[in-house]
């Protein structure tokens, strides 16, 4: 029985890893480093922004220091804030169903971003009173494929709503990346696969693949996840 959503954020709620790229190559030029798109999506994706910076470094044959990585982490974040202030899109269909799963079952955002990061994307799309938990970098020592942001996740909204004996299998996770759907299958959710930034056999391991959200409603997740091993 699906009782609750938990999204992930980049590349499911808002189209933002172009934004995340661009951050990363401006403020990986001081490192003489750099690379297309495609490298990102290969080697970045899915990932939070302390491991992107260690691979960062280990791309320019530095040495991976926890106080270089912060340093880089604040220089992407002001690059990143910039960027997000021109604009950032949502996802086709996603603000549609975060609109109609809020108004009728608990839903919450697990990502590998950082809080920053989500609550301004969220504000650029006016969709920031819509979720009550959110679980990010900032909570964890390990992100995805780690299993911990997505069971913090299920253990604050089962917090919040003790009249639905809320379990792990009743939580859809909807993911865009392989990480995140061996991270969401690892605390015990059912998940949906996106291919909305990589391809969709990369997301082979999702119990169902959707090209998208457009067109996707709760009633068509009801459909598709209830009763889902």
């Amino acid at each position: 029985m699906l009782k609750a959503i938990v999204f992930d954020f980049d590349g499911v709620v808002v189209d933002s890893e172009p934004i995340h790229y661009k951050a990363i190559l401006e403020m990986g030029k001081s490192l003489g480093v750099t690379f297309d798109y495609d490298h990102y999506l290969r080697e970045y994706i899915g990932f939070d922004d302390r491991d992107a910076m260690r691979m960062i470094l280990k791309e320019a044959g530095m040495p991976i220091e926890e106080s270089h990585v912060a340093k880089l982490r604040q220089q992407k974040q002001l690059v990143f804030n910039e960027l997000v202030g021109k604009g950032a899109a949502a996802i086709p269909g996603a603000v549609e169903l975060i609109d109609e799963a809020y108004s009728q079952i608990p839903i919450a955002i697990s990502s590998g971003a950082t809080t920053m990061d989500i609550e301004l994307m969220l504000d650029s799309i006016n969709r920031r009173d819509r979720f009550e938990i959110i679980v990010s970098a900032d909570h964890v020592i390990r992100s995805k494929p780690d299993p911990t942001t997505y069971r913090m996740a299920v253990e604050q909204l089962a917090e919040k709503h003790t009249g639905l004996n809320l379990t792990p299998s009743e939580c859809l996770a909807i993911e865009d990346t392989a990480a995140g759907i061996e991270s969401a299958r690892g605390a015990g959710l059912m998940t949906l696969g996106l291919a909305t930034t990589g391809p969709a056999s990369s997301l082979s391991r999702a119990n169902r693949v959707e090209p998208g959200l457009a067109g996707v409603t709760l009633a068509k997740l009801r459909e598709w996840f209830n009763g889902t091993d």
